[in-house]
Formats: C-alpha cells, sequence, structure tokens
C-alpha cells in the first residue's frame, strides 16, 4: 500500500510540476536551459531516492513490528475454521494456523530484507544526486526557485502519504487491539498502512518546516 500511494503521489505531483513548467515558466521560476533541466533533474532524483529510502523503512518497521507483536498483528489473519461439506475431508484448523505461522515469518524476512536493500539504495542514490547538484551549482541558495518547487513537490508527496496512510494504519490497529473477530473472518493487519504513515510523518513536517519558513523570510 506504501509504495502505490507514495508513486501516486509522486507521478501527480510530477505531472503537475512539469505542466506548470511548460504552461507557467513565470510562475515555477525556472527557465529550460541545459543548466537548469540538469539541476531539475537532479532535484527530482534526490526526491525519487527519498521515496525509495522512506519505503525500505517502512518495510523494516514491518518486520520489527512482526517480530514484536507477532505475524498476525501486522499482516493480518486470514480464517482458520472453514465450512467443511458433509462426506469430504477438510484441514485441521491447526494445521491452517501452522501454515499462516510459517507465511508470516517468510514476509517477515522478505520485508527485512527489502527494507534493507531500499534503504542502503535509496542513501547512496541520494547522496550521490547531492554531491552532483553541489559540484554542478555549489551550496544552492535556499530561496532558489528549484529548491522551492522540490520542498513545494515532496511536501505534497509525504503530505499525501501521511494523510493516506497514517489514519488507516491507526484504524487496524485500534481495530486489532479494541475489536474481536471470530476465527472464520478474515482481520487486516497494521502492516504497510501503519507503518507507511509513520514514515511519511516526519519527512512532510520537515518539508512543511522548510517552506513555513521560507514563505517567513
Amino acid at each position: 500500500m506504501v509504495i502505490g500511494v507514495l508513486i501516486a503521489a509522486s507521478v501527480v505531483g510530477v505531472i503537475v510540476f512539469a505542466l506548470l513548467l511548460i504552461f507557467r515558466k513565470d510562475l515555477v521560476g525556472v527557465d529550460l536551459s541545459g543548466r537548469s533541466l540538469l539541476r531539475l533533474y537532479l532535484h527530482l532524483a534526490s526526491l525519487a531516492a527519498i521515496v525509495v529510502f522512506a519505503i525500505g523503512v517502512s518495510a523494516t518497521i514491518d518486520w520489527a513490528m512482526g517480530s514484536a507483536f507477532g505475524g498476525e498483528v501486522v499482516y493480518g489473519r486470514p480464517p482458520v475454521v472453514q465450512l467443511c461439506p458433509v462426506g469430504e475431508k477438510c484441514a485441521d484448523p491447526e494445521q491452517i494456523r501452522t501454515q499462516y505461522t510459517h507465511e508470516h515469518e517468510q514476509r517477515q524476512q522478505q520485508d527485512l530484507l527489502r527494507g534493507l536493500t531500499l534503504m542502503a539504495f535509496g542513501a547512496v542514490f541520494w547522496g550521490g544526486h547531492f554531491l552532483m547538484r553541489r559540484s554542478v551549482t555549489g551550496i544552492e541558495d535556499p530561496g532558489s526557485a528549484l529548491r522551492r518547487a522540490h520542498n513545494v513537490l515532496s511536501t505534497f508527496v509525504f503530505g499525501v502519504g501521511t494523510v493516506i496512510l497514517l489514519p488507516v494504519g491507526i484504524y487496524f490497529a485500534l481495530s486489532v487491539a479494541l475489536l474481536s473477530a471470530a476465527p472464520d473472518v478474515y482481520r487486516q493487519g497494521v502492516g504497510d498502512s501503519l507503518s507507511g504513515g509513520l514514515v511519511a510523518l516526519p519527512i512532510w513536517l520537515i518539508y512543511l518546516q522548510r517552506i513555513v519558513r521560507a514563505a517567513a523570510a
């Protein structure tokens, strides 16, 4: 879920920015010279690296919550009681629980591996583009048009992620903690949505603070 939300918000934000850049260059304040296009690419690539890093942190948090609270809390609990037609032999509920426990353990290991991989790639990718920005433009003015556009676009992306993922994740967490579900009912886990919201929230606040500070200057 977190991947879909952040990527969809990023695509929408980039499309809107591209349309403004094409039709309202005076509003965006960015020319289309080769140097400016390179700087634009470096800013967009840095944002993409932050998104990848955030997805990796979210996956790692899912792994940590699964280790602390159990796989059912994070990944959900499928129904373990099945209606068995007369004359047919159905799987034992305990066998079903064992199978789902094994699947949860596999998902935990996959989340850990995916999280560490995406975090490492995002950090290296962002670091490389940050150094390239420094070599091309030096220490960039915080009030420059591209820096302001980068902050606004990042605020939009992670703001959308926070607004969508965090309430859904909190709802699932409260549902697991306060509501009891029958064995034959599927229970949604808190994974992905809650971890994604927890990761998006501080990043959104950082970029929002930058916008407020720039507006007050």
